[in-house]
């Protein structure tokens, strides 16, 4: 190429090698914003920047809308990102400055070079100063307007003082001076491409004089090829200003998407936060209203239990057997809110052994077959000789639940119930011919108290709590549960255990105490025995109901009373039963405890609640005491208090040999 050709082209040549880098860093820019993929950090630092002016702003502005707050945040972020390149750009091209007055002193006289160079350094030391006033300061929108403005009157100096230099210092007949020249400008404005790109006025500002002065000195200074150099820069100024308008509108609607990214992670964790403090308001007001809805079935069920003991009239029965049915349903629906709040408190525990998958289905075949029949439905319970590894009783209600349901929702045709390989699996299914369950209903069912055709909430089929439990307990055993169903057709519920290629069995642990209790009625007369419970229904009951099983009863509503009241006694009591919340911040461990060291006795206690919040099952369940849950049955109730008394006699003949 020759010479002239180069002069003429230079210029463009060198704005297309910076254009490829810029359109470079725009593509990735671009890709930043398609992806919405912002860095936490840098969510972070924006957030916290911002947060204060945020804040001030919703608090000065309430009726403001978002996108006006947005606005105003993108404007101090602009003055923010000014200010922090406001350093290197004044300090590099003072150091420019200093060495384009190097390279022209050969070939231009020293004063005018030294006076230009002289006003170059007064208005770089007067950005700095200006820069260092702002350094320590939290940007508002106010404080962002003003040092927007200033630092747009510094670039426009700035650009201004480059552009005077043609006038005198560009040096006549000089070619390769005023080649250099050129090219020192141009870079300048490549530069000011990325020390302005956050503020295009402030681009224009410091291009516009600088340019416009350059082409005007070059014509005046009588420069070669002027014509040539003048179009190439008019060229490179026209693509600039419209290259950089578009990456300055990109960079900010950049900025605006990460503040309103922000936003709404704001508005989303406020509206988390005010979720979660709503769901544990109702999950305390469902904690009290059931623990006071379970004292008095409490009370209920200890008086049917004292009506077993009388003589009634035959006209009287057939209402105490109803009354037993209508208490038998409501603890059946306590029973089944207790169970989801163990699981959600982590109260069960799952003790993992190796058995035969026949343990279950035959007990399913024997519990199941009856009832199935009795609706006139074949119950086919394929036999099985794999084994499991997982818990035992937890698999079985599992597989009992999926057989209750078919059983209920079944109204003709058969229920199968079997089990296949699934890869190192086991597969336990029940299949039904019944109503069948909608496909957008199938996750729903596993919620609590949703169930699907019984609108009407017919207490016959159920509480919708059944699937809920099963989905927890799986959960636990990590036993992955899978449904298909289709409406009129029918429906397959199975879940998946580890399945054991082998036959030896791991026994299971010996059962806790009241896990154990069998429904017995072992001789409890003569015992004395003491109830703590600040309920007066419930003390009155406990002691009706121990004076009819021929107990001594002692009871009392709080520590001090039951202290109180054995003071006189010539012995221990042989037993306590313990309300664990009690009145005045007194629990039932501590009245257990003063009742022990009262007597120097290890006294078999029992705790009895009504409590079924997480917390309280989990504090409840590290007191390692047994433990019945309201209401109680006064059959349950007997068994466990004839099994406290056996275990504390068969340790008495122990201690005696």
């Amino acid at each position: 190429m020759s010479s002239q050709a180069h002069t003429f082209f230079g210029p463009w040549l060198l704005y297309e090698r910076i254009l490829a880098k810029l359109r470079g860093r725009a593509r990735t820019q671009r890709m930043k914003m398609a992806s919405s993929a912002v860095k936490p950090d840098e969510i972070e630092s924006m957030a916290a920047r911002t947060a204060s002016y945020r804040h001030t702003a919703k608090l000065e502005r309430p009726a403001q809308g978002a996108a006006v707050i947005v606005e105003e945040a993108t404007l101090v972020e602009q003055a923010r990102l000014i200010h922090t390149n406001t350093l290197p750009a004044a300090f590099f091209g003072f150091v420019v400055a200093c060495l384009f007055v190097a390279v022209f002193s050969p070939v231009m006289p020293m004063l005018p070079l030294l006076v230009w160079l002289g006003a170059a350094a007064v208005l770089t030391g007067a950005r700095l100063l200006t820069w260092r006033s702002f350094q320590r300061e939290t940007f508002d929108v106010a404080r962002a307007r003003y040092w927007l403005k200033l630092a747009l009157i510094g670039a426009g100096l700035s650009g201004s003082l480059w552009g005077v230099a043609a006038f005198f210092l560009l040096p006549v007949g000089q070619f390769n001076y005023q080649l250099i020249f050129v090219y020192a400008v141009v870079m300048m404005a490549t530069t000011a491409m990325f020390s302005y790109h956050a503020y295009y006025p402030n681009f224009l500002a410091f291009v516009l004089p600088m340019l416009g002065m350059t082409v005007v000195g070059l014509f005046i200074r009588g420069a070669d090829l002027a014509w040539g150099i003048v179009a190439g820069i008019l060229i490179f100024l026209v693509v600039a200003l419209r290259f950089m308008w578009s990456f300055n509108a990109m960079f900010v609607r950049s900025l605006q998407l990460r503040f309103e990214n922000i936003g709404l992670v704001d508005s989303l964790t406020q509206q988390k936060e005010a979720a979660e403090s709503a769901n544990q308001a109702k999950s305390r007001f469902l904690a009290a209203a059931s623990h006071d809805l379970r004292q008095p079935m409490h009370a209920l069920n200890l008086y049917l239990g004292s009506l077993d003991g009388l003589e009634l009239p035959g006209n009287a029965r057939p209402l105490v057997t109803n009354l037993r049915m209508c208490a038998g349903t409501m603890d059946e629906m306590f029973r089944a809110l207790l169970d989801i709040s163990k699981l959600d408190a982590h109260a069960v525990q799952s003790e993992i052994v190796t058995f035969p998958v026949a343990s279950i289905l035959d007990r399913i075949r024997n519990e199941f077959g009856p009832q199935a029949q009795a609706k006139g439905l074949r119950l086919r319970v394929m036999s099985c000789s794999a084994f499991v590894r997982s818990d035992l009783a937890l698999s079985e209600r599992i597989l009992r639940n999926f057989v209750h349901n078919a059983v209920r929702y079944t109204e003709r045709g058969t229920i199968l119930v079997g089990c296949r390989r699934h890869g190192c699996n086991l597969q336990l299914a029940v299949y039904d011919n019944g109503i069948g369950i909608a496909e957008d209903e199938q996750q729903r069912i596993f919620e609590e108290f949703y169930q699907t055709g019984n609108r009407e909430r017919d207490r016959s089929k159920g509480l919708g709590l059944g699937l809920a439990i099963v989905q927890r307990l799986a959960s636990l055993l990590e036993a992955p549960v899978s449904v298909r169903s289709k409406p009129r057709h029918g429906s397959m519920f199975a879940f998946e255990l580890p399945r054991v290629d082998g036959v030896v069995v791991t026994p299971p642990k010996a059962q806790s105490l009241l896990a154990s209790v069998s429904r017995h009625s072992s001789d409890v007369t003569g015992s004395l025995v003491v109830a703590v419970d600040d309920e007066p229904l419930v003390r009155e009951a406990m002691h009706t109901l121990l004076k009819l099983w021929g107990c001594t009863p002692v009871v009392a509503a709080s520590r001090s009373s039951a202290l109180e009241a054995l003071a006189a006694s010539p012995r221990a009591p042989d037993a306590i039963i313990c309300d664990y919340r009690l009145g005045d911040g007194d629990d039932g461990v501590a009245v257990i405890e003063a009742l022990r060291n009262e007597f120097n006795s290890d006294i078999p206690a029992l705790l009895v609640t009504g409590d079924t919040g997480p917390d309280s099952l989990r504090q409840i369940l590290d007191t390692g005491m047994p433990v019945l849950h309201k209401p109680i049955d006064s059959d349950a109730l007997r068994s466990a208090l004839s099994q406290l008394l056996t275990v504390n006699t068969g340790e008495a003949e122990l201690s005696s040999h």
